[in-house]
């Protein structure tokens, strides 16, 4: 049984269908992007190094309707707070959040919301408290669905440990409920 969900969405332009790391997608709407490469579905291992990712990037981005979003700590900080109203109006319980640069990492126990729609109303609400046109996010998240206690436990950790390990401040958040220690 579904106890709880681990949804990552990103930022526009960010990380693209057939980016060389791969990618969950299943498909490229953009003729010219599809052009460079294939999609590799799932996580490419091991990693390309910076250069390749590099190289991909500098030849992608003039192919995109628009300039990629990348949060900043300030935009982060305006996010948080629009997530936070969020959370408070749906009555959430949220065990683990990262913000990062060019995407989040929301863990939320199972309500009475389907993740779909729960994604959706962080992204809104987070575009208009940015106040930025078009929205900054893509369409769609990738989610994982948590069915017992220690899966939640592993999540949550690899969630909290994501901003330093991007060389970002930690991260803590009034709308997030740490899981208490076993």
């Amino acid at each position: 049984m579904i106890i709880a969900y681990h949804a990552i969405f990103t930022t526009y332009g960010t990380w693209l269908p057939n980016d060389p790391r791969g990618s969950y997608s299943k498909a490229i709407y953009n003729a010219e992007l599809s052009q460079l490469r294939d999609i590799h579905y799932g996580r490419r291992h091991p990693q390309p190094d910076r250069d390749t990712l590099r190289r991909f990037r500098v030849v992608a981005m003039p192919r995109l309707a628009r300039p990629p979003y990348y949060l900043t700590n300030e935009t982060r900080l305006i996010v948080a707070h629009a997530f936070a109203e969020v959370v408070a109006r749906l009555r959430l319980s949220v065990p683990a959040c990262a913000i990062m640069n060019d995407h989040v990492h929301f863990l939320v126990w199972r309500s009475k919301h389907t993740i779909e729609y729960l994604v959706n109303q962080l992204k809104g609400a987070a575009t208009l408290a940015l106040g930025v046109h078009p929205t900054p996010w893509i369409k769609s998240c990738w989610k994982v669905f948590i069915n017992d206690e220690p899966a939640l436990r592993v999540v949550a950790k690899y969630i909290e440990a994501n901003p330093e390990a991007a060389n970002l401040r930690p991260q803590q958040w009034g709308f997030v409920t740490p899981l208490t220690p076993d």
